[in-house]
């Protein structure tokens, strides 16, 4: 049921999708850096409308991009006609079966507030190849005074973004209902359950708090061969 009510909820949502900046675009630039500069195989899980596939692809040979939704796919596939790289698939990852030691990168916009986040690193851990990289952006819930107070630098600054960047960008009423519907149930880590989780499954993962209400969490593989 509440695997429906999700993928319901971005079929709805990619009918109105409009790539202009967002709280995970402005991030982008800082998860490629994470990244090798080339990968063969890239895992990019709860891809959307493919719009961070697109930038993997000019690094990766192949990038396997997956999203519940059947309506972001077909959106994606659309506006990726000219990165042949993307493999777009839908599916619920939580019953894909994963390869073992297949990818140089895996990485997740997004998408992970929406899973059991446990379960699914140990997976990620294993689809890994030696050396590999898992990057994972995800939204934050506040917990302290020190996180209401990033609200003083993060409600102005988001204004200004919005403003600038997103000025010939007008949502639509419908756009405005169908993420309001989302968010209306969605759930999120605090900062110190997030260094908890990973820092248990991931050994040396570097958990870090950002600034629109976001986490990232980076982890590599080690290389050396058991």
């Amino acid at each position: 049921m509440w695997t429906q009510k999700i993928q319901n909820d971005f079929d709805r949502i990619a009918l109105h999708e409009q790539e202009g900046w967002n709280h995970n675009s402005h991030y982008h630039n800082f998860l490629l850096k994470q990244l090798p500069a080339h990968c063969e195989n890239v895992l990019d899980i709860g891809c959307g409308t493919g719009l961070f596939s697109r930038l993997l692809a000019k690094r990766a040979d192949r990038v396997i991009a997956i999203d519940l939704s059947p309506k972001m796919i077909e959106v994606a596939k659309q506006k990726s006609r000219q990165h042949p790289k993307i493999d777009y698939q839908v599916a619920d990852i939580l019953q894909w079966e994963f390869p073992v030691k297949q990818f140089n990168a895996i990485v997740s916009i997004a998408t992970v507030h929406h899973l059991p986040l446990e379960n699914l690193l140990h997976n990620l851990q294993t689809a890994l190849k030696p050396g590999g990289k898992l990057v994972i952006l995800d939204l934050l819930e506040h917990e302290s005074i020190q996180d209401k107070m990033s609200d003083f630098l993060a409600v102005p600054l988001n204004w200004i973004f919005q403003t600038f960047k997103n000025r010939h960008i007008k949502q639509s009423p419908e756009s405005v209902a169908a993420m309001k519907e989302h968010l209306r149930t969605d759930k999120y880590l605090t900062l110190s359950q997030a260094q908890r989780i990973y820092t248990k499954s991931l050994k040396g993962a570097k958990i870090r708090k950002h600034i629109f209400w976001r986490y990232s969490a980076v982890w590599q593989k080690s290389s050396a061969i058991p």
